[in-house]
């Protein structure tokens, strides 16, 4: 059976993500189409000198599907601490990657894996709110 490692999000990690999540609007604007003589489509930012038949574009996001508003970083280090009790409570052999290379190096003692499970308790309880109760 393969052991799984428990890992907090790292700042770089919640950073890339929220670059991700913001950069889609700095690609809003006006686009410009043509063909040129061979008959080749060309997209550009900016209309070409002398050229007959430029079609002006407007690019905008589409919107936001109404799912769910996006989780704050506090809030997905609470969903990943819950996931992280969800494993270190059931029976699967639980790996610490101590050197931080994304490797288990050695399956968790029972102590260990006690200790985190009160660790992980104390994170949820004094930080995080309780989720909603499923209706």
């Amino acid at each position: 059976m393969r052991s799984r490692m428990i890992r907090p999000l790292s700042p770089r990690l919640l950073l890339v993500l929220a670059t991700v999540l913001f950069a889609p609007g700095a690609f809003a604007g006006t686009v410009y189409q043509w063909k040129d003589a061979k008959g080749v489509t060309h997209y550009a930012d900016a209309p070409p000198p002398g050229q007959q038949g430029v079609k002006n574009r407007e690019l905008q996001d589409a919107p936001a599907a109404p799912q769910q508003a996006a989780l704050t970083p506090e809030e997905a280090n609470c969903a990943t601490a819950r996931k992280n009790l969800e494993q270190l409570k059931s029976s699967q052999p639980v790996g610490l990657d101590a050197n931080g290379d994304g490797k288990p190096d050695a399956p968790m003692t029972a102590e260990e894996r006690a200790k985190q499970v009160q660790r992980t308790e104390w994170v949820l309880a004094n930080h995080c709110k309780q989720p909603d109760a499923a209706p």
